[in-house]
């Protein structure tokens, strides 16, 4: 901290004098303009003084000692603006869209559905049939650019990303996560924005970048209710309830919300073995019964008018059932075949808290945030499960597997803003420790008594402490460039100690991460950013675990208290043409990476085994076209598509008896919004997805093709909305994944039920005359790695 004092006075000593004006650039939404250019000029002969370009919020501070001039504020995609009175605090400068046109009597004011930010694409999803009546996971899956699968999040054509809710992350991955994603009604989401390579403000986590929610705000002076309910139906109904509640006045906003689901979801399972003595085919039908009741409750108090003092509570309660049922035929000419059933009961709780206070320091933007939080996650599973083999050498297994899960985190991170008249500066620091314990009993239940077995139990504990610091600086380079440097250290120390194979593990590692934006602004018509960021991806809690999980009475899934945590390299270039074309190539790095092993044996017992290793090092590259267009008024149509390849090598000394595969994978996403009066009331929605076969590590991936059609009436002055919607209409959104280990040939295919029929209402009201501020926990990196 001393040295970055330091060069910040040394810094100081270089500012000239002269009289500065400072303002922010806006859109008509209120949304901040980066990179706008803010250019001064001469009263008398337009001759050009000097020029700088807004930060990424929008805001600039030039220098100016003529008086005799005026400003001129222009950027791609909207009308230059000319201000001739300068003032010392020029305040808000809204720029409008190129194109439009005030009307005589009411200008409607709507957001375009997709914008390209300097660093990330934004999806407005509030005014769309995904963000009414169901839940982030649905707004997600129409976001472009994501991939959402039953357990990760990943951005198209690379790899997998963190989750964050206002610009912090969250701290769970996995089953974890999806079911934390259910507790956020999409009627509560703003937009959704996609971060391929963040500024080193934020955590290092996430090898391919950030996925970022950011909810909405109520206004100032204000309060206003929101209740909503939908009724989802596919092989079996779901029910998703909730109410949310914002006030402002004065020095107090304060936001609760309550969100429930109840009803039943379905999972449909095959898979296909061959092993040289006989093939196997097995099918899994999985009932699930839901039960959640998750809220928030926050309140935020402004001491003075420069000073904010919070807390913000989450929590949620899960209560679910998983009963299957499954047979396996086995093709060695008599017959044989197996029948499965399992019943599993899960309970999950969920808290977090956070205390945060904000300071500002003055009015040009200097700015401290404190935030210390605590979050903790348990969970409880048992599961019984039998298996009995018919015809040829019949059988019977029965056992019960049990498991406890729980999660401590505690935080405290320092972020500061600290704008000069030459650059803007931020910098920060944060510590994290984590420790979760986990056990794991296993009983043989085949004679009817409960026999413990100690060989397949384990008690496993593990910690974690990260401290960062970070730093960062952005400067516009006269009229057309802008640059941004930043640097981030993060020193990790780990402790795994699993009791019942007596061992521990101790690890300690430091890592710097760097990040380099370069942004030039030719023309009006014309914008090019390339960035390059560094990024780490640990492993999740469960994959440490050295304990045997077992999925049959011989098949199993085995963590790795040994596995390191991969670092990518990722670098872009990005083109963006009148705003509604953008070009991005992109290409990254991976060292050290791990993934699952599956391993095939055959033998006296066929059976699967899953591990985890760092076996592998890849390069990703590929290249994203975006074109935003509206043919009409009333025809608005978003279209991307993405062709990308990944060729991976093993590491040297490993080899998995399994070939590596790749080839360029493409994948088309294409959005249509209808709007079918002149009032706009009635809207009509159209989303087609579709993935091309994928060849990635030692896996195939077959074909997906997805279309959604969506409906939304508008009624009682926009206070009544509802939503019809029909997803997956094709059944074609689930995938069958092949590969070939130790010579045996295996696919296996997973059906999510994602064909449904969805109706959804809410109904808004409220006094919008009298802006609640959404503040989320500063652990919930900590948070994104617990899994189950």
């Amino acid at each position: 901290m001393k040295t970055i004092n330091t060069i910040i006075f040394t810094l100081i000593c270089f500012i000239s004098f002269g009289q500065s004006f400072t303002g922010k650039v806006l859109d008509k939404q209120k949304e901040p303009i980066s990179f706008a250019n803010i250019v001064a000029k001469k009263t008398i002969d337009d001759s050009i003084i000097t020029g700088v370009i807004s930060d990424e919020n929008g805001k600039f501070l030039i220098k100016l000692k003529d008086k005799n001039c005026y400003l001129e504020i222009s950027f791609v995609g909207f009308k230059t603006k000319k201000i001739e009175t300068i003032k010392t605090n020029i305040g808000e400068i809204v720029l409008e869209e190129e194109g439009q046109q005030l009307q005589e009597v009411v200008v409607t004011a709507r957001k375009k559905l997709i914008q390209q930010k300097v660093d990330r694409l934004v999806f407005n999803v509030e005014n769309t049939v995904a963000a009414t009546g169901g839940t982030a996971i649905d707004a997600l899956k129409a976001t472009p650019s994501v991939n959402v699968d039953s357990d990760k999040l990943a951005i198209v054509g690379k790899g997998n990303v963190r989750l964050m809710v206002n610009d912090r992350i969250i701290q769970l991955s996995g089953n974890e996560l999806n079911a934390y994603l259910n507790t956020i009604a999409s009627d509560d989401i703003k937009s959704i924005e996609v971060i391929t390579t963040p500024p080193s403000k934020y955590d290092a986590e996430g090898d391919s970048g950030l996925i970022n929610v950011v909810l909405k705000k109520s206004k100032e002076n204000s309060w206003n209710n929101q209740f909503r309910a939908s009724y989802t139906q596919a092989t079996y109904s779901l029910f998703n309830f909730g109410n949310t509640f914002n006030y402002n006045k004065n020095k107090l906003s304060l936001i609760a919300s309550l969100n429930g689901t109840k009803g039943h979801t379905a999972q449909f399972n095959q898979f296909d073995i061959i092993y040289p003595s006989a093939s196997t085919a097995t099918n899994l039908d999985m009932k699930n019964r839901e039960g959640m009741v998750s809220g928030r409750l926050g309140v935020d108090y402004s001491l003075t008018d420069n000073a904010t003092v919070g807390v913000l509570y989450s929590g949620s309660f899960e209560d679910k059932e998983i009963k299957d049922t499954g047979k396996t035929l086995i093709n060695d000419g008599n017959g044989t075949f197996t029948v499965n059933e399992g019943e599993a009961k899960t309970n999950n709780k969920n808290h977090s808290i956070n205390v945060h206070y904000i300071q500002k320091l003055d009015t040009v933007g200097r700015k401290v945030s404190v935030d210390f939080d605590y979050f903790n996650f348990s969970n409880s599973n048992v599961r019984d499960f039998s298996s009995e083999q018919f015809i040829t050498s019949p059988s019977f297994f029965e056992a019960q597997n049990s498991t406890n899960q729980n999660i401590e985190n505690y935080s405290a991170k320092i972020d500061v803003q600290h704008p000069f008249k030459w650059a803007n500066i931020s910098y920060g620091l944060k510590t994290t420790f984590t420790k979760t314990d986990s056990d794991v009993a296993f009983y043989n239940t085949t004679t009817g008594v409960p026999v413990f077995d100690a060989t397949q139990s384990n008690e496993f504990m593990y910690s974690e402490n990260i401290n960062a610091l970070y730093a960062d600086i952005s400067k516009p380079l006269g009229k057309k460039w802008q640059t941004k440097i930043g640097v981030r250290f993060e020193n990790t120390r780990t402790k795994g100690i699993s009791k019942t194979n007596n061992q521990t593990d101790i690890n300690s590692y430091n890592k710097l991460f760097p990040s380099i934006f370069l942004g030039y602004t030719p023309s009006r018509n014309n914008m090019y950013h390339l960035s390059y960021s560094k990024r780490i991806k640990r492993p999740s809690f469960e994959r440490l675990n050295p304990f045997r999980f077992y999925i049959n009475s011989i098949s199993y899934q085995e963590g790795n208290p040994f596995l390191r945590p991969q670092l990518s390299d990722n670098l872009e270039l990005k083109h963006i043409y009148k705003g509604k074309l953008i070009s991005k190539a992109f290409i990254s790095y991976v060292d050290d990476g791990y993934f699952n092993i599956i391993r095939a044996e055959d033998g006296n017992q066929q059976r699967i085994v899953v591990t985890f290793d760092n076996f592998y090092t890849a390069y990703n590259y590929g290249l994203t076209e975006t074109f935003l267009y509206n043919p009409t008024k009333w025809w608005n149509t978003t279209t991307q598509a993405t062709f990308s390849r990944m060729d991976t090598s093993y590491k040297e000394g490993f080899n998995l008896d399994a070939e590596l595969l790749s080839g360029w994978n493409f994948q088309f996403y294409n959005r249509n919004t209808f709007h079918l009066n002149e009032e706009k009331t009635i809207q009509a929605e159209a989303t087609f997805i579709y993935a091309s076969p994928q060849k990635l590590m030692y896996f195939s991936t077959s074909e997906m093709v997805n279309l959604d059609l969506g409906l939304k009436f508008s009624l009682l002055d926009n206070k009544l909305n509802c939503a019809v919607a029909v997803n997956d209409i094709f059944r074609r959104r689930a995938t069958s994944v092949n590969t070939k280990t130790n010579g045996i040939d295996q696919t296996y295919y997973n059906y999510f039920d994602t064909r449904s029929f969805k109706i959804s209402l809410n109904y808004n009201f409220g006094n919008k005359k009298i802006k609640v501020k959404e503040h989320n926990s500063g652990n919930e990196e900590e948070q994104n790695r617990a899994k189950n």
